[in-house]
């Protein structure tokens, strides 16, 4: 029994996403810096392993901090200040997550895209799917590789 159960741990591989509490809460700041909201904002993370973020915008002092995945569906429609998809894993995924992330931040919230969180996603790829979902890139971390959309004006509309 207890050779079969040490089999198996040793089968498994070691996790790859080692909480760093200092590098969450780096990028946490540097997300509400980006954004222009106050520590205690309403946050939306949508993607996979979201928890070492949920914990660092809990340290960070915001209001409520909710993860969603964007392959599940959502029974609440909760309005949030910033949506920030993390981690998707294809094409489809972004744009259910770009929905989702526009439902909850409404006309005034802000979504921020990481742009590595797909292999071949780079800013037009990003801003093609942005613009159909209405929306539009406000600004863009050069840096860290990260664009921030909203809504889109009502004179980005007409044009």
């Amino acid at each position: 029994m207890f050779l079969e159960i040490e089999q198996t741990a040793k089968a498994e591989p070691p996790s790859t996403a080692a909480i760093d509490d200092g590098s969450c809460a780096a990028r946490v700041d540097r997300i509400m810096a980006m954004t222009h909201l106050p520590a205690t904002a309403h946050v939306a993370l949508i993607g996979h392993h979201t928890l070492p973020s949920l914990l660092a915008f809990l340290r960070h002092g915001c209001g409520a901090v909710r993860c969603l995945r964007p392959d599940a569906p959502s029974p609440d429609c909760e309005r949030t200040y910033l949506a920030w998809i993390v981690d998707v894993q294809s094409d489809r995924e972004l744009d259910d997550a770009l929905r989702a992330a526009r439902l909850r931040v409404g006309k005034t919230g802000r979504i921020v895209v990481e742009g590595g969180c797909l292999d071949c996603a780079d800013l037009n790829a990003i801003y093609a799917r942005a613009v159909a979902c209405g929306l539009e890139i406000v600004s863009f971390d050069h840096t860290a590789n990260r664009a921030v959309l909203a809504a889109q004006s009502p004179l980005a509309m007409a044009a």
